[in-house]
């Protein structure tokens, strides 16, 4: 986890790495954007088969963040962002640079995150968690919904107390399941190819996240079909070919 700490996050997110950072190692960031396109980046280079979160402090350090989860959503790259958010409680009133809607009491700039994550919660209770990260973890692991998750954390909230079953936290392996083709879809695509006079393969990034280069070089090699690729493609197929 990528995390710069302040108020919101130190007392009970911070603890918690402090605790068990063994188990979830914590890197130090400089800026809180630089720190979600670090993490969007390290998911592409592993093929979006894992992922690294970020933490930050409420008011302008969760917005840093807003940029880097707009493009990981945009190129479906799994990232997990945990800004710190307002109190649940409504015990205090605005701290620092906390910054509330005027009008509507449930605001916080965190919301700016809903339209560009593809999940996004708000943990006003702990038992919340039960079922706002495996949802986040469905999201994190599907080819069609990747891209930033965002999971809001009241600062007040993070230090309840809350008895979860020992299951919870037990290791799990999350399956990437693809969708099959449709058959019908490959007759077609065939029967296209087929009577093309110059056809021409676009390669996008699913080439390389289903781990289909060397099938996609076959093809090509097979047909004599050239090969383009898009930004996300770039590597589907080398460039010396």
């Amino acid at each position: 986890m990528w995390g710069i700490f302040g108020h919101g996050n130190v007392a009970g997110l911070g603890q918690a790495l402090e605790e068990y950072g063994t188990d979830l190692p914590y890197l130090q960031g400089r800026n809180e954007q630089s720190m979600v396109h670090a993490a969007t980046a390290f998911a592409k280079a592993t093929e979006r088969r894992q992922a690294l979160a970020c933490t930050s402090s409420i008011g302008p350090g969760a917005t840093n963040m807003v940029t880097g989860a707009a493009l990981a959503t945009i190129n479906r790259l799994p990232v997990l962002l945990f800004p710190g958010d307002v109190y649940a409680t409504r015990h205090q009133g605005p701290v620092l640079q906390q910054l509330e809607h005027p009008l509507a009491g449930d605001v916080s700039v965190n919301d700016a995150f809903r339209p560009i994550s593809r999940f996004f919660d708000r943990i006003q209770r702990p038992e919340q968690l039960l079922t706002a990260l495996p949802e986040a973890m469905r999201v994190l692991t599907s080819p069609v919904e990747a891209g930033a998750v965002t999971i809001a954390l009241p600062q007040d909230i993070q230090s309840h107390a809350f008895d979860f079953p020992a299951a919870f936290f037990e290791e799990r392996t999350w399956r990437i399941e693809r969708a099959h083709p449709d058959s019908g879809r490959i007759a077609e695509a065939a029967e296209l190819l087929g009577a093309a006079r110059r056809p021409l393969v676009v390669a996008g990034g699913g080439v390389i996240y289903a781990q289909a280069r060397e099938e996609l070089a076959a093809f090509a090699a097979r047909f004599g079909v050239p090969v383009a690729e898009t930004f996300g493609g770039k590597g589907a197929i080398a460039t010396d070919d």
